[in-house]
């Protein structure tokens, strides 16, 4: 590949190319269920839209959370409730995921959709605990830290002997012959 070719390929309209694709701020679209109707008005699709709508909403609130969670911590932060559905719907809950045909569906649905959220907050719990976790030297004990510097300095002294030797073996190495037999005598 010549030179020419690499400057083509980072001129800034290609460099800009790039960035219009990642610059879209369009909303995940999602591949609609065979029980969903195509209808807008029908509780099915206005049913799924409010769970892919809170799920979205959720999935902000868990990644914006920031914080190790304790036993205060409400579930309402990664979970999508019925209720809140069917108040997006205007129905009952009883009528939505108990009475009708597609309940079932709708259910199943609604609870993978809480596992999947339950699991990002699982691993976003896992971020905040190991961002918080004590690192390096004010983690251990005075003992210790005493312990690792005698070693260190075991070390470096090591080292330093064996570079000076290493040195002086180059030295007499490469002095000439008569002057390396009278040293060695």
């Amino acid at each position: 590949m010549s030179n020419e070719d690499l400057d083509d390929l980072m001129s800034l309209e290609f460099l800009e190319s790039l960035q219009d694709e990642f610059d879209d701020e369009t909303p995940i679209e999602h591949s609609r269920p065979e029980w969903v109707h195509d209808d807008k008005e029908h509780t099915t699709y206005k049913a799924w839209e409010a769970i892919n709508m809170f799920a979205e909403e959720k999935e902000r609130g868990i990644k914006a959370y920031g914080k190790v969670a304790d036993s205060k911590t409400p579930k309402s932060l990664y979970e999508i409730k019925k209720a809140d559905v069917a108040r997006y719907v205007g129905l009952s809950s009883s009528s939505i995921f108990r009475m009708s045909s597609f309940s079932k569906d709708i259910r199943d649905f609604l609870k993978a959709e809480n596992e999947r959220l339950a699991e990002l907050y699982e691993k976003e719990q896992r971020k905040q605990i190991n961002r918080q976790a004590v690192k390096g030297t004010r983690s251990k004990k005075k003992e210790d830290l005493v312990d690792d510097v005698q070693e260190l300095r075991a070390l470096v002294k090591e080292l330093e002997c064996r570079n000076v030797k290493e040195t002086l073996d180059l030295l007499l190495n490469q002095l000439p012959l008569d002057l390396q037999r009278q040293l060695k005598r």
